[in-house]
């Protein structure tokens, strides 16, 4: 990867293995402490690429899930993985937050929805 961001550094990527020109990343501030959440088991060109970082800021834990499914991928695979990860993921004591984009359009009237 040979992006550079002032300030920031690589916290987590997943890079596609099949396909060019895909995947997902995670910057972090330098300032922060955090550290990398491996998810690559979860991960399937198309259907669901992902990466995860945990932030400990002040006292808070904070998991920050960074998420990509394209519009032609598998919406179950994408779904029944996404919720395996948030199961292994979950504590009381930890905050989630999911970013990304799921490529489901909410206006049509479809199954996916």
């Amino acid at each position: 990867m040979n992006t550079y961001i002032e300030g920031y550094i690589l916290g987590t990527k997943y890079c596609r293995k099949n396909w060019k020109h895909g995947g997902v990343t995670k910057f972090v501030n330098e300032m922060l402490t955090f550290s990398n959440i491996d998810l690559a088991q979860f991960c399937n060109d198309h259907d669901l690429e992902v990466c995860a970082v945990k932030l400990q800021i002040s006292s808070s834990k904070i998991i920050v899930l960074c998420v990509y499914r394209t519009p032609s991928g598998n919406v179950e695979y994408f779904l029944n993985s996404l919720e395996q990860i948030l199961n292994q993921l979950y504590t009381n004591s930890t905050n989630i937050i999911i970013c990304g984009d799921i490529n489901i359009n909410y206006l049509n009237n479809t199954n996916n929805k």
